[in-house]
Order: C-alpha cells, then structure tokens, then sequence
C-alpha cells in the first residue's frame, strides 16, 4: 500500500501519477496539478483549503492539514456542539492521523451518547399488511392494487430504535469503517458501534440533504455525536464521473468548516438560535441593488427581532494585516445591503491587532479581525469572545481607523 503525503498550501514537485491518482487530487482533494517542468510523466502538485485522505486503488492520497490535527479535531466537536466543549477537550489527544482522529473522535462521543441507553422514538411507516394497522392508505390502495383486498396499504406510527438520530449515527460510522483506521482501538469501537446499530435502517444520504433534528431534553444527550455524523456526511468525496462507486475517503474543505465554527461560536457567544444567526443560505434576503437582483449571502448575519443587527464575512486566509481589497468590497457591499454602519471580516491568520477603515462616501466603518487557529482551544475560544465584544459593542472610533 503506497501513501501519497501532502500538505495544505504547500507544493510538493515532481510526483509520479497515474492517471487516476491525478484525476482523483483534482476532482475530490481540490488540488493545483501542473506538469514538471522538464519531464512529461511528472507533477507539482499544490492542495488547496480541502484535507483529508482518499484511497485510489492501493494508493492513498494524503492532504495533512496546516495546523495541529488536535485543532482540526476542536473545530469539528466545537461546531458539532459548543456546549459540549465548553469545558472538555479530553478528546483532542494527539492523533496518529486526521482520518483516524476523527474516527476517535467520533466513536467516543457514539458512547457518550449511548451510555443511558439507545434512543427510541415514534416514526411513520408505510407498508402493505394483510391486516389492518393504523390507518389505510386508500389512495396508495387504489393506486397500487384497484380491486383487490389484500394486502392492505396501511400507515401508522412505529416505536422503535429506527429514528432519525441513530440512522445519522450508522451512516456516519460505515463511512468511516471504509477508510484505512491506524489504531485496533478505534476501529474496533467503529465495529461496536455498527453491532449496537443492527436494528437500524442503514441509508444513503446525499451531502445536500443531511436532514436536521429537532433537540428536547428528551434526545439532548445525543447532539454532540448526531451533529458530528452530520458534519462528516456533508463531507462525502464526490464520484469522479457519472455511474462510477464513491471514493473511499474522508474530506474536509478548511474553509467552510472554518465558517461554520466562527458562526457557532457567536451564535453561542449571542446566546441566539439558527433563525436569529443563520448561515448564509438561511439568510433573509438582503440584495444590492434597487430591483433586488444583485442577491448577496453573507457568512455571517446576526437579526435580533427580525432586524439586521450585524454582518460579516469569513475567510479562511492569510492577512498581513489591513485585509484584502477584494475582501474590503464584498464587505462593503453587506453593510449597504443591510443599512449597517459597519461589518467585520474575520480571517483564519494574520496579525493579532485588529484594523478598521472609514469609508468617509458610504459612512461606514469595516473591521477586519484575525483569529490564530494554531492557539489551544482554551485560548481560540477567548479570541472568539473578544470578536463577540466587538460585535455588540463595535468602536467606530477605533486608533486604526484609516
């Protein structure tokens, strides 16, 4: 078995690819692929914001993540859950490797979850029964079998393990049970998990229609480990061409995951809910121009009340300092959308002093913050609390209003 080991970010020269081996680092790892200089069977090869690992015949392709893999690890759980990592990072030991951290990651909080138990729940059946239960289906009866008595289209409410919350969980667990674990613990707690999840129907979702679960205090319990195997079904590799089998491999794209922790992370620090601080393909429709054709979908948007209180952008780049000027425009172009004085963009890196520009025309103020994703949990999450400060109480008058 070959690995293939490369670096978020970071180009490695001259690899020897099959044809599939490339095709695969373009399409499913975003990858940059340019031909050696020099040589015709060779490659530089630079991956972009997506890590992971892929497995193309007895190749693995490897893309190592920029920063520790304990933090990868973080922002997975944190936005999973935040009140699960309020105060718990037991489970961000130092991993041999992503895949199987987050496999660890995983199955531990599979036993959190199921240490009181399996969940049960009522859920919708539809079946054909030669007796009656619950009601008849009388238009599937007609439609399916006009004339005939038996069997019966009923419907009716089942209860059972058969719900939602464990199917998230057995979806999850057989994707990672295809990947190349390093670690028997882990995988044997991926074995264990499958086992307890016999009685459950194992489906097939699409990254684009993971369905979501309404929490009680009944089903809380589970949040940490559903809203994971969630995050990790959304990340499915895609299919290289129409017809063929999925890739075997886990992926993550850095830059939505960093989006989806910095809005969870002030959604938590607002104490607000999704409605209130939505993603942005959730957000009530804001748009530029007068006829409402110029839609825009902000990162990140904050409406106390039905009112645009807030709203900024995310970036999962490097910023010496004052921002990008692109990045500057499309910040413009949200607070004119929302009528807002002022926006914040938030990069994944630079410098730890914040800037602020006066746009003296529009008379609005754009803040550009940095946080450091290399900082232990602990102290990012401080970071994250100084950005919410800022947010509720923006200083419009700042030093380094320029």
């Amino acid at each position: 078995m070959r690995t293939l080991r490369l670096r978020e970010w970071s180009t490695t020269k001259g690899l020897a690819l099959t044809a599939l081996e490339r095709d695969t680092l373009r399409a499913v790892l975003r990858a940059t692929i340019q031909p050696t200089a020099g040589s015709a069977a060779r490659y530089d090869i630079t991956p972009g914001n997506t890590i992971g690992a892929v497995r193309v015949g007895d190749t693995t392709l490897l893309v190592e993540p920029k920063i520790p893999i304990s933090r990868v690890l973080f922002l997975l759980g944190y936005a999973a859950d935040p009140s699960a990592w309020r105060h718990d990072d037991a489970t961000l030991a130092v991993a041999a490797d992503l895949v199987s951290g987050v496999a660890a990651l995983f199955t531990t909080l599979c036993d959190r979850a199921l240490r009181r138990g399996m969940l049960a729940g009522y859920h919708r059946v539809e079946a054909d029964l030669p007796t009656v239960r619950g009601r008849i289906n009388l238009a599937q009866q007609l439609r399916a079998r006009p004339g005939l008595d038996l069997p019966l289209a009923v419907r009716f409410d089942e209860h059972d393990e058969d719900i939602t919350e464990n199917q998230l969980l057995l979806a999850a667990a057989l994707k990672l049970r295809t990947l190349s674990l390093r670690g028997g613990a882990t995988r044997r707690s991926l074995h264990r998990l499958v086992d307890s999840l016999q009685n459950v129907t194992a489906l097939t979702y699409r990254p684009s229609a993971i369905p979501a679960v309404n929490w009680t205090r009944l089903n809380l319990h589970y949040r940490p480990a559903v809203e994971l195997a969630r995050l990790l079904l959304r990340m499915q590799s895609p299919d290289l061409a129409p017809g063929c089998t999925e890739t075997p491999g886990l992926t993550i794209d850095m830059a939505a995951l960093f989006e989806t922790f910095v809005r969870a992370a002030l959604r938590d620090r607002l104490h607000a809910n999704p409605a209130e601080f939505p993603s942005g393909d959730n957000c009530p429709p804001l748009a530029l121009d007068a006829h409402r054709r110029v839609r825009l979908k902000p990162d990140l948007s904050y409406w106390p009340r039905g009112q645009c209180a807030f709203i900024g952008d995310v970036k999962y780049k490097r910023d010496t300092g004052p921002g990008h000027s692109s990045d500057l425009y499309q910040l413009l172009a949200y607070a004119t959308a929302a009528q807002l004085p002022a926006a914040t963009l938030i990069y994944a890196d630079g410098p730890p002093e914040p800037h602020a520009h006066l746009i003296p025309t529009a008379k609005v103020h754009l803040y550009v913050q940095h946080l450091d994703l290399t900082k232990p949990p602990k102290d990012l999450l401080e970071q994250v609390e100084h950005l919410g400060l800022h947010l509720t109480t923006p200083d419009t008058k700042g030093p380094n209003a320029a």
